[in-house]
């Protein structure tokens, strides 16, 4: 019994992330200035450490319903 998947969405919060990184780093060809420098302070910069504490956030919930599955699978065994 799968309580959820949450690995699914782990991964694409990972692989937008890195795009945004990816495209962000393009934008520095047509726009190249203290505007961009602090919206890329702001706004981008803090994302990296953001995303990378939610997806431990969401292994640790993942660990946690894992957990629940194998505790109710051996229970139902027991019955």
């Amino acid at each position: 019994m799968r309580i959820c998947d949450l690995h699914t969405g782990t991964m694409r919060i990972s692989r937008a992330s890195k795009n945004l990184r990816d495209q962000w780093s393009e934008t520095i060809d047509h726009w190249n200035d203290a505007n961009r420098e602090d919206f890329d302070k702001k706004y981008i910069q803090p994302l990296g450490p953001q995303v990378t504490m939610l997806v431990a956030a969401i292994q640790r919930l993942n660990d946690v319903f894992e957990q629940a599955e194998r505790e109710l699978g051996d229970k139902d065994r027991e019955d």
